[in-house]
């Protein structure tokens, strides 16, 4: 796995090998060290990507499209199991890329000194499984 591919390999004896390209792709799975309140962090040199890096990598952007005015959206696809809930959600001392954009735009808006300065935040999240839409904010 690479930051905009993965590579599957058939090991029951086809021995073949299947790629697929993304925006991004993170490897999620091993080389993290749980520090003591709970953060999965990256060991140096290894290939895990933790929620710091991933937030980094795309919340920040899609975050500064919408504090900047544009309507954003963050699709994340995948196989059922892959990760993309902890991404997007997280848990416990790794939160992911929602609470932590939610944080940042709460703060900004804390720090404005210009009284004629107003804002609005709305948001949604679903689900699209089995080809169904689920509201994930009921």
């Amino acid at each position: 796995m690479t930051d905009t591919q993965t590579t599957i390999t058939d090991v029951m004896g086809a021995s073949k090998e299947k790629s697929y390209t993304f925006d991004y792709s993170f490897w999620t799975h091993d080389e993290y060290t749980v520090e003591a309140d709970g953060y999965c962090k990256a060991n140096e040199g290894g290939r895990y990507k933790d929620q710091d890096y991933v937030f980094k990598k795309i919340g920040m952007d899609v975050l500064n499209n919408a504090w900047n005015g544009y309507h954003c959206c963050l699709f994340a696809y995948g196989q059922t199991g892959a990760g993309k809930s902890y991404s997007m959600i997280g848990g416990g001392a790794n939160r992911g890329i929602v609470p932590r954009a939610c944080n940042t735009i709460f703060e900004r808006m804390k720090e404005n000194d210009d009284p004629e300065k107003a804002f609005e935040v709305s948001a949604m999240m679903c689900e699209i499984y089995n080809e169904k839409v689920q509201d994930l904010m009921i």
